[in-house]
């Protein structure tokens, strides 16, 4: 039963008085009644009349009625079990999906369940709750491994419980998302790990990263250049061959030295036809490795057909405006024209005419439009963007915002008031970003260690249609602010950078690792993205990737436009996949504005081919062909080595422990020496607002209706 508490706004004292005055009120009124009625008759009438009024009262003071409910909770252990593909590898100390599946056979959690609730949990890049744990629950197809994204889930989930323990059995080798060492200190409780795996360097040989331009043009030679991991080899010689297909395009020998060593391999191919290939970086097999998962990376490259023409205008001279032009002259792929202003409204190569941006296929604004820039040059440049053209603006100190106005619809942001201040701060990637076509080509953590840029004061806001590529961050705090923005609609392409001195991450990279050839990579991928006309197509069918993982649904977008660019929502797509003659169907549905989307469940690994057929009104309007590949993300067999180190730390800063699975069955002994590991008396209050509930007027209204029955019928009225 629950406790009751009822406080009111009025005295105690005053409801007293009360209870007493209406009891007395109705005795006098009952007291003596015409006609007569029995004795039974005139204490049921006192009686509704002397509650009525004693009630009425009562509301008026907004009684509040609390219920306290109590009960006990057992402490939760949760036992989080990593799923990914790492824990099927076989290393020294044996299969580490058969020892982690021995661990939870352990008669350990028996005893720690009669005393807990134990609480259990898949993870891989994200957490999956389970009822119960058994060997066909887990799948070990996981592409990655987030312990710190798991925890901060787990966190999230059981906000509201007994939650004392932690449990994690993994190889402790991340993969993906947030330090898992911040998020075990944010859980507030004692993280426990047993670490699965070895942690020396194995026998092994793997392609860790391939970097080669995302598009390219036919007939240009096109650098590929592979990095080779090797450990436990001794003088070992390996191929690593580029692949199309089964056709070879490239093939260097290198020679693997004893210990972990790192080689950097230089390939090259030159594409000799249009359109989206596929390419692989194959390193030939040692006898005796741990995994032949991690020995090929494959990528894509768009071929296109000439060089681009880029038209670069700049407000006056700067160390942006020379690195920028330097990286777009050092691009044998580019066609480059300048325009520096001389800060009178001209430049110093003369007249910026309308055939010049009729030509170009994307312009570049660096710092410009500012103070007496011409109102003419401005219109030639609307007009070239409203011709379709690529529209890359970085700012200075120096902008005239309000002159920008007229460029604001084809812009990713909403164009700022002017503003003199001026804030320093670093770039911020989020990981959904790090593969976008422009940045990928970056390795993940140099831009934590990159000096930092300017920023204006004026807040800059994203268009709804636009993309974040990234944000501001000050000291360790991410903003939400944006830094570079990217926008594409029906015809139009435009980047922005809402900050400057980025000259600086080439002058200053001396020391970090991929930081020198960081900017040149960034503006040479940025004037490809904004030249590729693929979205000059009225009908577009594209998967959302080109390469998904194994375990990720195969997600499509399109868009559909008439011949005058009006989006058509009445459209059908229907679309197939085929791989070695099997073939999936799917339908796209409509979500408005002629965009559609549709998934197909996840696909076994391979190269895939789809077709797309867009019909309306009652006729076929487009086919559109491509392909996509599943599988070959080899994140997980990257680290081959457990990460124990990372566990042991993790439990050391939490307050848990570290196990090898043979030393599990302390876990019970550990468990209950901890002091918040018990059964807690939680409270749950429940308050009810009296003056404020329906069914409070209702009975109300019942006892005078009563009342005046009782007075009809005995003739009292």
């Amino acid at each position: 039963m629950p406790d009751l508490h009822l406080a009111t706004s009025f005295h105690t004292f005053l409801i007293l008085l009360a209870a007493i005055g209406a009891g007395a009120f109705a005795h006098v009124s009952y007291r003596v009644t015409l006609p007569p009625v029995s004795r039974f008759i005139r204490l049921t009438l006192t009686t509704l009349r002397g509650l009525s009024l004693f009630i009425l009262f009562l509301l008026l003071g907004e009684p509040l009625l609390s219920l306290v409910y109590h009960r006990t909770e057992k402490p939760i252990l949760a036992v989080l079990v990593d799923q990914s593909k790492s824990m099927t590898i076989q290393d020294k100390a044996g299969d580490r999906k058969e020892r982690l599946l021995k661990s939870l056979n352990s008669p350990v959690f028996k005893e720690v369940s009669s005393k807990s609730e134990i609480l259990y949990g898949a993870f891989d890049t994200k957490l999956w709750m389970l009822q119960t744990i058994s060997r066909d629950s887990l799948s070990f197809a996981g592409e990655g491994t987030d312990i710190g994204g798991a925890l901060k889930q787990l966190k999230a989930l059981t906000a509201e419980r007994n939650l004392q323990g932690v449990l994690l059995l993994t190889d402790g080798t991340v993969t993906t998302g947030p330090s898992p060492l911040y998020e075990a200190e944010e859980l507030g409780i004692p993280v426990f790990a047993v670490g699965i795996g070895d942690s020396s360097e194995p026998h092994d040989v793997l392609v860790r990263k391939v970097v080669a331009n995302t598009i390219s043009y036919v007939g240009n030679k096109v650098p590929v250049n592979a990095t080779i991991k090797s450990s436990g080899a001794s003088n070992d010689r390996v191929e690593v061959t580029l692949l199309e297909g089964g056709k070879t395009l490239d093939r260097k020998t290198i020679v693997l030295e004893p210990g972990t060593r790192e080689y950097d391999v230089p390939l090259s191919f030159t594409p000799d036809h249009e359109g989206t290939q596929k390419f692989a970086v194959d390193v030939s097999h040692l006898e005796g490795e741990i995994s032949y998962q991690n020995n090929r990376s494959s990528f894509f490259v768009k071929v296109l057909k000439s060089k681009m023409q880029v038209v670069l205008i700049a407000g006056a001279p700067s160390p942006d405006v020379s690195a920028i032009r330097e990286a777009l002259q050092d691009d044998k792929n580019v066609d480059l024209k300048t325009y520096i202003g001389r800060g009178n409204g001209q430049f110093y190569e003369g007249p910026l005419t309308d055939q010049y941006l009729r030509d170009a296929d994307c312009v570049i604004l660096i710092g410009y439009p500012k103070v007496g820039d011409s109102g003419t040059a401005l219109a030639a440049i609307a007009r070239a963007a409203d011709l379709g053209k690529g529209l890359f603006f970085i700012p200075s100190r120096s902008t005239d915002f309000q002159k920008l106005k007229i460029l604001e619809s084809y812009l990713p942001f909403v164009v700022p008031a002017s503003s003199e201040d001026e804030a320093q701060l670093f770039f911020a990637l989020s990981e959904d970003q790090r593969n976008h076509p422009i940045l990928r080509s970056s390795i993940a953590d140099v831009w934590t260690k990159l000096p930092p840029v300017f920023a204006v004061g004026a807040s800059f806001h994203a268009k709804p249609e636009s993309e974040v590529l990234a944000r501001a961050r000050i000291q360790n705090v991410t903003t939400g602010d944006p830094l570079f923005l990217s926008r594409r609609v029906n015809r139009s392409k435009s980047l922005a950078l809402a900050c400057y001195g980025i000259w600086r991450w080439k002058s200053y990279s001396e020391g970090i690792a991929g930081a020198e050839p960081l900017l040149d990579n960034i503006i040479s991928n940025s004037v490809r993205w904004l030249v590729t006309r693929d979205d000059e197509r009225p009908v577009q069918v594209r998967p959302s990737k080109e390469v998904f993982a194994g375990s990720d649904p195969v997600e499509f977008t399109a868009q559909v436009y008439d011949d005058n660019y009006k989006p058509m929502d009445a459209a059908e797509i229907s679309l197939s996949v085929t791989k070695k003659g099997q073939s999936s169907q799917v339908t796209l549905t409509s979500l408005g504005n002629g965009r559609f989307e549709g998934a197909f469940d996840p696909l076994p690994e391979g190269d895939y081919n789809y077709a797309a057929r867009v019909a309306g009104g009652g006729r076929q309007i487009a086919e559109e062909k491509g392909t996509f590949s599943v599988g070959g993300l080899n994140a997980e067999y990257l680290d081959t080595k457990a990460n124990k180190h990372l566990l042991r730390q993790i439990a050391l800063r939490t307050g848990g422990r570290y196990y090898e699975p043979e030393d599990l069955q302390r876990l019970p002994e550990d468990l209950a020496s901890l002091p918040e590991f018990k059964v807690r008396e939680v409270s749950i209050s429940q308050q009810l607002e009296l003056w404020n509930k329906d069914w409070m007027l209702g009975f109300l209204i019942f006892l005078l209706a009563f009342e005046w029955f009782l007075r009809k019928r005995h003739g009292m009225l």
